[in-house]
């Protein structure tokens, strides 16, 4: 739902943010124009909406109407109830580190570099490539835009696959956020887990495998924690769309999508792990108002062909990228999942400096040859 409210009425937003939070609901500021401001409200709203004739009656309000979108949260341009399109503002999703340094994914902000060991499988490992990429952020001068990634809890094909070390996993990423302060994610897939990881870790991450498992998306959501909601590697836009929704019903927009490639026939041949979709990227920028980023490890399956996906993305206006990581080649014959398709930090390192260079050099004529249609904003 949509309000519509003079500019100054601030008794009148802090009734409505009552009445919101009376039913599980929150509210963002849309922005507005002139002496009007919009207030967007977030979550399920059936019961504030039955309350619509309430809300128009207090002072200031001039409108309040029901948001016309498939995905009502999440829509980058919604309807109101004269039929005029509103578009909406992109969102930015901010993850903050224990260094004080506020990461933000989305709206005008430069790619943000999300990297780190696949699974946090010995704490030598795990710290070991954190202090690598704080190195490299200090040395390139973007430690505002580097996020420690590493799982804990492992989803896998087989049931007799290493699954990971589940807390005490997690214990080595707070031992890296901790010494580097630089933030992390890591994946839950668990619903009755979702509130003990997230009393750790500064951010979530759904797996592809757990893209459309309802019950934890939203459970995840009424974590309130920033999450990471990679598409399921059978789902359409709109379905991932829908997926991202179910988190945003539960009151949290703090959601960022990210494409990690499709399981189709024409991966058949071996020469890639998934079929990365580029032009998703474009798509879902324009059809939701959440960050978009790109997994360039799971689209190739092998580390040769990784940092080429990653550039690619960073042409199609990917908000950021998230990457697996190794920080010593003799370890990759001791990692005990997708070892292939980890990039060592010194090559990551310069796969980064690609990225700035594209930033600085290309990124302004790509703009200009793609038009207001396929600006990367």
């Amino acid at each position: 739902m949509i309000i519509e409210v003079e500019q100054g009425r601030r008794a009148t937003v802090d009734q409505i943010r009552d009445l919101a939070a009376r039913f599980g609901n929150r509210v963002e500021s849309m922005g507005g124009q002139g002496v009007y401001a919009l207030l967007h409200i977030v979550g399920d709203t059936r019961e504030f909406s039955a309350r619509a004739g309430y809300v128009k009656s207090l002072p200031g309000v001039r409108r309040a109407w029901r948001v016309s979108a498939d995905y009502k949260n999440i829509a980058r341009t919604v309807t109101d109830d004269a039929g005029n399109a509103i578009p909406r503002p992109r969102r930015e999703v901010a993850v903050k580190g224990l260094d004080g340094i506020e990461r933000r994914f989305g709206g005008a902000r430069p790619h943000l570099f999300v990297a780190g060991p696949d699974s946090a499988q010995t704490l030598e490992q795990t710290l070991a490539i954190a202090r690598a990429i704080k190195a490299m952020a200090e040395k390139l001068d973007i430690l505002d835009r580097v996020i420690l990634r590493g799982g804990a809890f492992k989803p896998r094909s087989s049931p007799t696959s290493w699954r990971g070390l589940g807390m005490k996993g997690i214990a080595m990423l707070d031992a890296a956020r901790e010494e580097t302060g630089i933030p992390y994610v890591t994946e839950v897939m668990d619903l009755n887990l979702v509130d003990e990881v997230a009393a750790h870790a500064d951010m979530l991450q759904i797996g592809t495998r757990n893209a459309q498992n309802f019950d934890l998306l939203e459970v995840v959501g009424r974590a309130q924690k920033p999450v990471i909601l990679k598409r399921g590697f059978g789902n359409e836009a709109k379905e991932w769309f829908f997926a991202a929704e179910y988190i945003a019903n539960q009151g949290s927009l703090d959601i960022v999508l990210c494409e990690r490639g499709m399981k189709t026939l024409f991966t058949k041949g071996g020469y890639c792990r998934n079929q990365p979709d580029l032009n998703v990227i474009d798509h879902a920028r324009r059809q939701t108002i959440l960050p978009v980023i790109f997994d360039p490890s799971h689209v190739a399956g092998d580390h040769t062909i990784v940092a080429q996906n990653l550039l690619a993305s960073v042409a199609h206006g990917a908000d950021g990228s998230i990457t697996e990581t190794l920080h010593d080649e003799a370890f990759r014959v001791e990692q005990l999942c997708d070892a292939e398709q980890a990039l060592l930090m010194d090559r990551y390192t310069r796969a980064v400096e690609a990225v700035l260079a594209f930033e600085s050099a290309v990124k302004p004529h790509l703009d200009a040859a793609s038009g207001p249609r396929g600006k990367v904003s």
